[in-house]
């Protein structure tokens, strides 16, 4: 038992005193604090009950003192706390109105009644309180207009000011967050303002309304009073993004980082995370050191930007967008949750439907559907595209206000009892086709729900439920952010590998060409410019930057470009050995046009080896119209990777680990695609010489790296796609390395 009775009777003792007083001064107002300490410090229920006992014999006598009824207001919580019992919240409840009609300028006892109804709304019956709810009559109404009485009885009572406020923003009920904006404005011409809570409060608020610039005041003036700098800079960083910001604001969520200490600073920005971080994340923000947090909050941010070949800070920021607009649209209007059979998803937290967690992890989805039908609960689909498979998801409002929640299958949206008589049976249901038909664009499996057979309706739902079960396990447990543009460009991308001439490392070269047809000039003078965005990410295979190039790049040209004709170029990208995900971004973003190319796989040898090492084969050809530089020689490359009948190829590689001096040895061999091989007239392609299969020549190591630069006459190929393949030799220690690339020959 944490209090002796002893110490009960002297609280008793002290109420005696406090009564004398005929108006609530600031002695009555320590009194009450002081009384609400010590009953805080109290966890025996007998003891407490006999203090109420005490005091409502006293309460018979002197039925008018508004102090009296206050305090044994909150003794009645204190028991409703330790119990829960409802019957106590209720006698606290009761006893704060008596109070309050005998002392209605009284602040405490509307802050009293405000913290009672919250906690009665806490032991409600769930359905009841939504039905309340939708009325204006639950206990989260209640006790923001009881909080907002207090406010106006005295706007300098920061505990009011500060429970308003926060019920306010649980409810997002507009008339109650103009009340509460209003309370706080109020309380910061008062003594109030002095308080960080007050200010932190004010600064919420504000924003929530849409004040960002007001929101950003009372935050940094919630940190110059001494506020948590954590907390401080955590909201101060988030308004920045909300009034975008998001250079001042990233630079400010990093900076606060290290300096939430205080475990409700670390479980905000703990809180931020998760609505994206998988399990594992959050166990490893929780096991590192306060010191390390900002670099451990860079690289969470920077990984999912290079997934997803964004620009570094790209992720965080939209993680904010997303936030305020699931706060906005997506915010659950009850405090109480109610899952069903129907309901696979299942969370511990209170700010959003099943939608936001969605939005959050996804963002905006491409296509939604609806169906509004009497008798039919408030539903929504959204589809996201994805190269692999398509995700779906489907959400209803089931009797619980706005408070969508997934379920499986789109039958699930008309009840269990409909979804398992349909899977049964096969058989069709009022609404049903009606319900496929409103989402036909977003699948062809709806499309089959209405003209399957009824023998085959039963295979068609089990598969659109399995869809359904994939799209959760997916949605719920990862995060993206893709690229998307309305318009492909159609560009043609290839990859390769060389070796840094100016180090031991690596580069990839990327070479595109792009079709008139895709791009938009702006006129520059007598001249037209077509600006193109160019992006190379290069990642490891855990989504680490390892390369990152953006730039954009200006063509000119004196004619337009006709639909049939190409801009084309290149990038070098310097890259350590290892191997990597390279993502190459393409576009006119202005114009919403543009793509992504994806390289997976891609090996950079380390060229720095004391070994045989070769880099990829490239293959061009003279005419292309772009020119690579190599030193002091040219390499006409073939952004298009088609190669006319008749035409020759430039092939270029490099030998890389071989001392200067040192003979090796390359085999060069034309495969057929799906066919044998055809190597009669390689025999003069270099000199003549060797078997009808396969030629080879020697070269000499002109150092670390050597160069090598072959034309290849190809007229006697007809039009097809071949595979052209080389193999180098160090004849002294026997090692050999494979290279290969396709051709495709067109008349």
């Amino acid at each position: 038992m944490g209090v002796s009775f002893r110490t009960v009777c002297l609280s008793i003792a002290g109420l005696f005193v406090a009564l004398n007083v005929a108006a609530q001064t600031p002695v009555q107002r320590d009194s009450v604090e002081a009384f609400r300490d010590s009953l805080a410090a109290i966890d025996d229920t007998i003891a407490l009950r006999e203090l109420e006992s005490a005091m409502i014999d006293v309460a018979r006598v002197d039925r008018d003192n508004a102090l009296l009824h206050v305090k044994l207001g909150f003794l009645a919580y204190r028991l409703g706390e330790l119990t829960g019992a409802k019957q106590h919240l209720n006698d606290a409840g009761s006893e704060f109105e008596w109070a309050a009609d005998l002392e209605p300028e009284w602040p405490y006892p509307w802050y009293g009644l405000g913290l009672a109804e919250l906690a009665m709304g806490e032991v409600s019956m769930i359905a009841l309180e939504n039905i309340r709810q939708a009325l204006g009559l639950d206990y989260l109404s209640r006790a923001a207009r009881a909080f907002g009485m207090a406010a106006l009885a005295d706007p300098a009572f920061a505990n009011a000011i500060v429970d308003l406020a926060e019920t306010a923003m649980a409810q997002r009920v507009r008339p109650r967050l103009e009340l509460a904006l209003g309370a706080v404005r109020e309380a910061a011409r008062t003594t109030a303002a002095r308080i960080p809570e007050v200010q932190l409060a004010r600064g919420r608020v504000e924003r929530m309304v849409g004040e960002g610039d007001s929101a950003l005041a009372a935050f940094e003036q919630y940190l110059v009073l001494g506020g948590d700098s954590g907390i401080g800079y955590l909201e101060v960083a988030r308004t920045l993004f909300y009034v975008n910001r998001p250079q001042q604001a990233e630079s400010l969520y990093y900076a606060g980082a290290p300096l939430a200490v205080l475990p409700k600073a670390v479980a905000a920005t703990r809180e931020d995370l998760s609505w994206v971080a998988t399990p594992e994340e959050l166990e490893s923000f929780d096991l590192t050191p306060t010191e390390e947090r900002a670099d451990w909050l860079r690289d969470f941010w920077l990984r999912r930007d290079v997934a997803e070949a964004r620009a570094p800070g790209d992720r965080l920021q939209e993680h904010y967008r997303r936030y305020f607009y699931s706060l906005h649209n997506y915010a659950l209007m009850s405090r109480h949750r109610r899952y069903g059979p129907v309901n696979p998803f299942r969370t511990e937290q209170r700010m959003f439907d099943d939608r936001g967690i969605i939005y959050l992890r996804h963002g905006e989805p491409d296509e939604r559907a609806f169906f509004n039908a009497p008798g039919v609960d408030p539903n929504e689909s959204w589809l996201y595209m994805r190269p692999d498979e398509n995700q779906i998801f489907h959400f209803v409002a089931a009797g619980d206000l706005q408070d969508y929640k997934l379920v499986e299958s789109l039958t699930d949206i008309l009840g269990l009892g409909v979804s398992i008589e349909l899977q049964a049976s096969g058989r069709s249901h009022p609404g049903t086709q009606d319900l496929y038909l409103s989402r036909m664009t977003l699948d062809p499996v709806y499309q089959r729900l209405t003209t399957t057979s009824a023998a085959g309706q039963g295979r068609v739902m089990a598969r659109e439920r399995q869809m359904g079960e994939r799209a959760i396990a997916f949605g719920t447990t990862t995060d993206s952010y893709r690229l998307r543009f309305e318009f492909p460009l159609g560009a043609t991308v290839q990859h390769y590998v060389i070796g840094d001439p100016d180090g031991d490392g690596g580069q990839v070269l990327v070479v595109f060409a792009i079709p008139g047809s895709a791009v938009a000039a702006q006129p520059l003078g007598e001249r037209l410019a077509y600006p193109v965005r160019m992006r190379v990410v290069a990642a490891s295979q855990s989504d680490d930057y390892v390369a990152y190039l953006d730039t954009t790049r200006v063509f000119m040209t004196s004619e337009p470009i006709g639909p049939h004709q190409h801009l084309s170029g290149y990038l070098t990208v310097p890259v350590p050995h290892g191997d990597y995900v390279v993502r190459v971004v393409l576009g006119q973003p202005w114009r919403d046009v543009g793509e992504v190319h994806l390289a997976e796989g891609t090996v950079v040898p380390d060229f720095s080896a004391d070994s045989l090492t070769v880099s990829d084969l490239i293959v061009g050809r003279e005419g292309s119209g772009l020119v690579w530089r190599v030193g002091d020689r040219a390499m006409n490359l073939n952004p298009l990777h088609d190669f006319p009948q008749g035409a020759d190829l430039d092939v270029y590689y490099e030998v890389h680990g071989l001392e200067r001096g040192t003979l090796y040895r390359t085999r060069l061999e034309v495969h057929k695609q799906g066919g044998g091989s055809i190597f009669g007239w390689i025999g003069r392609l270099f000199g003549g010489g060797g078997p009808p299969i396969s030629i080879s020549f020697d070269g000499v190591a002109e150092g670390r790296a050597t160069t090598v630069l072959r034309q290849v006459d190809i007229s006697s190929l007809k039009p097809g796609s071949y595979r052209l393949k080389i193999v180098v030799e160090d004849p002294v220690s026997g090692a050999e390395v494979e290279r290969e690339s396709e051709l495709k020959v067109v008349q």
